[in-house]
Parts: structure tokens; C-alpha cells; sequence
């Protein structure tokens, strides 16, 4: 029989969707971290400004996590905006090693998925040339630019899998969490602030973190956590239904791949007037500029991984799926299949 804390856990798991979504940090990884619906259903934690905590890569005494609502960003998950930043400083260090030893083949993973995600690098021949100074100063600026190019790849890869049925913990459904009206925007916040601490030479990560958090979301515009829950509850039955199995209707598939920009979905009438403020989604410009070039895929080992393999190869041939190319193939695909099951797609405009 399990034990009080151990039931008491499985509840609360099962009866707010909660998300297991990062890693352990044994192997120097971002630690894991439970995330939840922006729903207003039992066990979703709202945060309003002053509860928001210290970031904390390697533990969790000091952080307070949960969904926040703002004005200009709507609902964000606070949990998967500090992984999405933890992601980029765990590759942006990673890549850097990797471009130290001229590496042309190396791999990475989720802690949270089986699947593998594939890098085949070529270099430029100007590489070699390059004094110590500038090669380190250039490989600093090509690991950023790649870290949060594979942080945004993987964690849009992570919803497809949900959307198509992988679970993390086994006995708790995702699939409502995929494509969530708050997940997209969630985490390219995260891994805009994550390059910024990583580019903070004058406090720690952690530290650096705690910071630029509390200025985005008061840019964005914060609001109380009894807010946050009103904006939740205000979109019952047109967002979401349900208390505690939930059915997920607002989706937000918006990658950037028509203008280069995620738009935030925004609650009618939280915020009078208030505006959705996209952000630029990552791109390979400063590599693609210096002649570098790669091949980027990912194999996945997940039971659902057949589903999604055949929407590129229909003779069911193929093992990795190629980035970005693929990707917009499944996209255009799970999004019709969004629509079949009753969803609600974002519209570009954000409203």
C-alpha cells in the first residue's frame, strides 16, 4: 500500500494534469519540474508578482512555480519558461564543448523523452584560421544562437508527441496540455531570458534569471494571481471544459513559420485595450551567415512515434524525422487534425 505522501502525490498528479517536463540534474541537465493546465481546475497554482521566487537551476527551495496572467503575454507557465531558459544554458555549454573539439557529429536528448535529437556540423574553412580570440568569441555567439534554435525545435517536437498521445508519467494524459493556448509563447519567453542570463557577466545564472524574469513579466504586464485564475475561469466552455479531466478547445499552434513571430492569445476583457507583444522566434542567421551548415534531426523512440513517422513516410521506411522541413509537414498536419477534433486554432492575429 502506498504511503500517505505517495497517494497524496498520485492524486494531485491525476487530478490537476500535471506535467512532468525537464530533467534530472545528475548529469548536469535542468532538473525536473511539475507544470499544470492554465486552467481554473483544482490544483492549478496562480502566482501573481511577489510570489514568483529564486530561480534555481539545481534545486527547488526558493521557486515558486505555477501560471501567472499578463496583459500583453496572457496566461504563462512559469514552469516551462524557467526550463525552456535552463535548456539554453545546458546546450549553449554543451555546443560550446562540442566547438572547442571541432566536433562534426554529436546528440542530445529531453531527460523527459526518449527521443534523440541528431547535430551533423560542417565547418567553414576559414575555422581553422581563426586566432584563439576570435574563434572563442565567435563560438560563444554561434552556442547561443544554436542553443535556443534546438530548445525551441525541442519543445515544439515535445507537444507533437503529446498531441499524438506520449505521456511522461505513464498514467497521466497529456494530450489537452499540447498546443495549449499559453505553451508556445511560454516557451520562447523562457529561452529569450535564458540567452540573456547566459550573456550576464555581472551576476550568477540563477541570479541573472531571478532578475530578468521579474522585468519581462512587468513589461508584459503582470496581474494578481486572483487575476490570473479569473482569466482562466472567464474562458470556461469556450477554452477549455471540464474539472478535472479536461478538454483542451483553444490551441495555439503558432511556431512563427509565417512571419517569424509567436503571438500570445490574449483573454477578452482582462485587460482593457491591452495589445499581444509577439516575439521573434530563434533563427540560424549568424551561422548561415559565417557558412556553416548542418543536418538537424530527431529519432524518435516513443510508442506513438509510427503516428507521426508516417506523416513523412507514408511506406513507413523512414526513422528520423529532419528539421525544419519535416516539421512543417507535421505541423500543417496535426493542425488539421486539431480542427477535425473540435479545436480552435489560433487565428495570426493573436485574438
Amino acid at each position: 500500500m502506498a504511503t500517505p505522501g505517495i497517494r497524496h502525490f498520485v492524486v494531485l498528479t491525476v487530478t490537476t494534469g500535471v506535467i512532468l517536463f525537464g530533467g534530472c540534474s545528475f548529469d548536469g541537465q535542468p532538473r525536473a519540474r511539475l507544470g499544470s493546465y492554465a486552467t481554473s481546475t483544482p490544483g492549478t497554482n496562480f502566482l501573481g508578482p511577489e510570489n514568483l521566487g529564486d530561480h534555481c537551476y539545481d534545486h527547488f527551495f526558493f521557486e515558486n512555480n505555477g501560471i501567472v496572467y499578463t496583459c500583453r503575454g496572457g496566461h504563462i507557465d512559469i514552469t516551462h519558461l524557467r526550463i525552456n531558459a535552463d535548456y539554453v544554458r545546458y546546450l549553449y555549454k554543451l555546443i560550446l564543448r562540442r566547438l572547442d573539439l571541432d566536433d562534426t557529429e554529436f546528440s542530445f536528448k529531453l531527460n523527459v523523452e526518449p527521443s534523440r535529437y541528431y547535430v551533423t556540423l560542417q565547418y567553414p574553412e576559414f575555422w581553422k584560421t581563426l586566432s584563439e580570440k576570435e574563434r572563442e568569441r565567435l563560438s560563444e555567439d554561434l552556442a547561443l544562437e544554436l542553443s535556443q534554435y534546438f530548445v525551441f525545435t525541442m519543445t515544439t517536437w515535445h507537444e507533437i508527441l503529446t498531441f499524438y498521445g506520449y505521456k511522461c508519467m505513464m498514467f497521466v494524459p497529456e494530450e489537452p496540455s499540447a498546443f495549449s493556448w499559453e505553451d508556445i509563447y511560454s516557451n520562447l519567453t523562457g529561452i529569450h531570458l535564458g540567452a540573456k542570463a547566459v550573456r550576464d557577466h555581472d551576476h550568477g545564472y540563477n541570479e541573472a534569471m531571478t532578475i530578468l524574469l521579474q522585468q519581462e513579466l512587468e513589461k508584459l504586464g503582470i496581474q494578481s494571481a486572483r487575476t490570473a485564475w479569473e482569466a482562466a475561469e472567464k474562458m470556461r466552455g469556450k477554452w477549455f471544459e471540464g474539472f478535472v479531466l479536461i478538454n483542451m478547445i483553444q490551441r495555439n499552434m503558432d511556431i512563427g513559420a509565417d512571419d517569424g513571430l509567436v503571438t500570445p492569445i490574449l483573454v477578452p476583457g482582462i485587460c482593457e485595450g491591452a495589445t499581444p507583444l509577439p516575439k521573434p522566434v530563434p533563427t540560424l542567421e549568424l551561422f548561415n551567415r559565417h557558412g556553416f551548415s548542418m543536418k538537424f534531426e530527431v529519432e524518435p523512440a516513443e510508442f506513438e512515434k509510427d503516428k507521426i513517422l508516417r506523416i513523412v513516410y507514408p511506406d513507413g521506411n523512414g526513422k528520423r524525422i529532419r528539421f525544419p522541413d519535416d516539421l512543417a509537414t507535421i505541423m500543417e498536419y496535426t493542425k488539421n487534425e486539431a480542427i477535425k477534433q473540435g479545436c480552435i486554432i489560433m487565428p495570426p492575429s493573436g485574438t
